[in-house]
Protein backbone atom coordinates (compact mmCIF):
# COMPACT_ATOMS: atom_id res chain seq x y z
CA UNK A 1 0.00 0.00 0.00
CA UNK A 2 1.24 3.61 -0.92
CA UNK A 3 1.00 6.01 2.18
CA UNK A 4 0.91 9.04 -0.38
CA UNK A 5 -1.69 7.92 -2.30
CA UNK A 6 -5.41 8.77 -1.15
CA UNK A 7 -7.76 5.28 -1.61
CA UNK A 8 -10.41 3.66 -0.17
CA UNK A 9 -11.82 5.18 2.98
CA UNK A 10 -9.80 2.07 4.67
CA UNK A 11 -6.66 3.46 3.42
CA UNK A 12 -7.38 6.31 4.28
CA UNK A 13 -8.30 5.86 8.15
CA UNK A 14 -5.38 3.38 8.10
CA UNK A 15 -2.61 5.76 6.17
CA UNK A 16 -4.05 8.51 8.69
CA UNK A 17 -3.58 6.41 11.75
CA UNK A 18 0.45 5.51 10.63
CA UNK A 19 1.59 8.98 9.86
CA UNK A 20 0.15 10.44 12.99
CA UNK A 21 1.73 8.16 14.51
CA UNK A 22 5.27 8.61 12.93
CA UNK A 23 4.59 12.48 13.04
CA UNK A 24 4.66 12.36 17.30
CA UNK A 25 8.57 11.39 16.42
CA UNK A 26 9.65 14.78 14.54
CA UNK A 27 11.52 17.32 16.30
CA UNK A 28 13.97 17.12 19.39
CA UNK A 29 14.88 14.11 21.32
CA UNK A 30 12.30 11.96 19.28
CA UNK A 31 12.39 9.72 16.26
CA UNK A 32 11.05 6.68 14.93
CA UNK A 33 13.13 4.02 15.55
CA UNK A 34 11.56 0.79 13.66
CA UNK A 35 8.67 0.91 11.08
CA UNK A 36 6.87 -1.32 8.96
CA UNK A 37 3.63 -0.97 7.37
CA UNK A 38 2.24 -3.88 5.07
CA UNK A 39 2.04 -7.85 4.92
CA UNK A 40 3.62 -9.34 8.02
CA UNK A 41 5.20 -13.14 7.69
CA UNK A 42 7.17 -14.80 10.00
CA UNK A 43 10.27 -14.24 8.43
CA UNK A 44 9.37 -10.39 8.92
CA UNK A 45 8.61 -11.17 12.55
CA UNK A 46 12.14 -12.85 12.99
CA UNK A 47 13.97 -9.38 10.55
CA UNK A 48 12.35 -7.00 12.88
CA UNK A 49 12.89 -8.74 16.22
CA UNK A 50 16.58 -9.07 15.32
CA UNK A 51 16.38 -5.55 13.99
CA UNK A 52 14.81 -4.15 16.95
CA UNK A 53 17.41 -6.11 19.07
CA UNK A 54 20.33 -4.61 17.48
CA UNK A 55 19.08 -0.90 17.40
CA UNK A 56 18.39 -1.11 21.49
CA UNK A 57 21.67 -2.50 22.16
CA UNK A 58 23.18 0.18 19.98
CA UNK A 59 20.92 3.01 21.46
CA UNK A 60 22.94 1.42 25.03
CA UNK A 61 19.73 0.68 26.80
CA UNK A 62 19.62 -1.40 29.57
CA UNK A 63 19.69 -5.30 29.20
CA UNK A 64 16.28 -5.35 31.20
CA UNK A 65 14.26 -2.67 29.35
CA UNK A 66 16.03 -4.44 26.20
CA UNK A 67 14.28 -7.83 27.36
CA UNK A 68 10.98 -5.84 28.29
CA UNK A 69 10.61 -4.52 25.14
CA UNK A 70 11.92 -7.08 22.51
CA UNK A 71 9.03 -9.65 24.75
CA UNK A 72 6.43 -6.77 24.04
CA UNK A 73 7.84 -6.67 20.05
CA UNK A 74 7.35 -10.27 19.96
CA UNK A 75 4.19 -10.75 20.95
CA UNK A 76 2.29 -7.44 19.45
CA UNK A 77 4.11 -9.24 16.05
CA UNK A 78 2.41 -12.95 16.86
CA UNK A 79 -0.64 -11.48 17.57
CA UNK A 80 -0.54 -9.51 13.76
CA UNK A 81 0.85 -12.95 12.10
CA UNK A 82 -1.64 -15.13 14.07
CA UNK A 83 -4.85 -13.25 14.39
CA UNK A 84 -4.71 -10.16 11.57
CA UNK A 85 -7.24 -10.52 8.73
CA UNK A 86 -7.11 -10.03 5.05
CA UNK A 87 -9.75 -7.01 3.75
CA UNK A 88 -12.08 -7.59 1.15
CA UNK A 89 -9.04 -7.41 -1.33
CA UNK A 90 -7.01 -10.41 0.02
CA UNK A 91 -4.10 -7.55 1.33
CA UNK A 92 -3.12 -7.69 5.44
CA UNK A 93 -2.85 -3.87 6.27
CA UNK A 94 -0.77 -4.14 9.07
CA UNK A 95 1.87 -1.54 10.61
CA UNK A 96 4.56 -1.58 14.03
CA UNK A 97 6.45 1.00 14.57
CA UNK A 98 8.43 2.06 17.91
CA UNK A 99 9.23 5.46 18.46
CA UNK A 100 11.60 6.78 20.96
CA UNK A 101 10.92 10.08 22.86
CA UNK A 102 13.71 10.66 25.73
CA UNK A 103 13.67 7.91 27.80
CA UNK A 104 10.32 5.86 26.55
CA UNK A 105 10.57 3.88 24.05
CA UNK A 106 6.84 3.48 22.01
CA UNK A 107 5.71 0.51 20.69
CA UNK A 108 2.40 0.86 17.94
CA UNK A 109 0.97 -2.13 15.98
CA UNK A 110 -2.15 -2.08 14.03
CA UNK A 111 -4.17 -4.91 11.94
CA UNK A 112 -7.10 -5.48 10.48
CA UNK A 113 -10.05 -7.92 12.34
CA UNK A 114 -13.35 -9.17 11.59
CA UNK A 115 -16.03 -6.26 12.94
CA UNK A 116 -17.32 -9.66 14.56
CA UNK A 117 -14.74 -9.94 16.80
CA UNK A 118 -14.44 -6.26 18.17
CA UNK A 119 -16.73 -6.89 21.07
CA UNK A 120 -15.34 -10.04 22.30
CA UNK A 121 -11.60 -8.61 22.04
CA UNK A 122 -12.89 -5.13 23.91
CA UNK A 123 -14.16 -7.30 26.37
CA UNK A 124 -11.16 -9.54 26.77
CA UNK A 125 -8.49 -6.44 26.89
CA UNK A 126 -10.51 -4.07 29.33
CA UNK A 127 -10.17 -7.44 31.67
CA UNK A 128 -7.08 -7.08 31.32
CA UNK A 129 -6.29 -3.87 32.03
CA UNK A 130 -8.48 -3.79 34.91
CA UNK A 131 -6.97 -6.52 36.90
CA UNK A 132 -4.06 -5.10 39.65
CA UNK A 133 -0.46 -6.58 39.64
CA UNK A 134 -0.74 -9.09 42.01
CA UNK A 135 -4.02 -10.86 39.31
CA UNK A 136 -2.27 -9.59 36.28
CA UNK A 137 0.61 -12.22 37.83
CA UNK A 138 -1.11 -14.70 39.20
CA UNK A 139 -3.40 -15.01 35.98
CA UNK A 140 -0.44 -14.62 33.81
CA UNK A 141 1.41 -17.74 35.87
CA UNK A 142 -2.68 -19.68 35.44
CA UNK A 143 -2.14 -19.59 31.69
CA UNK A 144 0.95 -20.52 31.49
CA UNK A 145 0.21 -23.44 33.62
CA UNK A 146 -3.06 -23.88 31.96
CA UNK A 147 -3.36 -22.83 28.91
CA UNK A 148 -4.07 -24.47 25.43
CA UNK A 149 -3.08 -24.18 22.02
CA UNK A 150 -5.85 -22.34 20.89
CA UNK A 151 -6.61 -23.31 16.35
CA UNK A 152 -4.13 -20.80 15.45
CA UNK A 153 -1.04 -21.33 17.77
CA UNK A 154 -1.56 -19.30 20.73
CA UNK A 155 -1.71 -19.77 24.56
CA UNK A 156 -3.37 -16.51 25.22
CA UNK A 157 -0.29 -14.65 26.93
CA UNK A 158 0.38 -12.64 24.35
CA UNK A 159 -1.55 -9.41 25.81
CA UNK A 160 -1.51 -10.61 29.32
CA UNK A 161 2.64 -10.84 28.88
CA UNK A 162 2.25 -6.98 26.58
CA UNK A 163 0.55 -5.56 29.88
CA UNK A 164 3.12 -7.16 32.05
CA UNK A 165 5.98 -6.09 30.44
CA UNK A 166 4.72 -2.52 29.96
CA UNK A 167 4.31 -1.87 33.83
CA UNK A 168 0.34 -1.93 32.93
CA UNK A 169 0.74 0.68 29.93
CA UNK A 170 -1.00 -1.19 27.17
CA UNK A 171 -3.67 0.69 25.31
CA UNK A 172 -5.95 -0.25 22.52
CA UNK A 173 -8.33 0.86 20.14
CA UNK A 174 -10.64 -0.04 17.20
CA UNK A 175 -11.67 1.65 14.42
CA UNK A 176 -14.23 1.04 12.23
CA UNK A 177 -13.23 0.56 8.49
CA UNK A 178 -16.74 -0.41 6.92
CA UNK A 179 -19.06 -2.82 7.65
CA UNK A 180 -16.88 -5.86 7.39
CA UNK A 181 -13.42 -5.07 9.13
CA UNK A 182 -11.95 -2.43 11.80
CA UNK A 183 -8.16 -1.38 12.52
CA UNK A 184 -7.40 -2.81 16.29
CA UNK A 185 -4.49 -0.75 17.35
CA UNK A 186 -1.98 -1.29 20.05
CA UNK A 187 0.19 0.97 22.11
CA UNK A 188 2.51 0.24 25.23
CA UNK A 189 5.69 1.87 26.48
CA UNK A 190 8.90 0.88 28.21
CA UNK A 191 11.29 3.61 29.97
CA UNK A 192 14.60 2.57 28.87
Amino acid sequence: MDLNKSGSVEETIFTSKVNGIKAAYTGDNKKVLVSHVGELNQDMVNTISSIVETQMENLGVSKNAVKRIFNIVIEALQNICLHGEKDNNGYQMTYFIIGKKGNEFNIYSGNIISNSRVDSLNRRLNAIKSLSDTELKKHYMEVLSNGELSVKGGAGLGFLTIQLKSNKTMDFEFQTLNRDFSLFSLHSKVEG
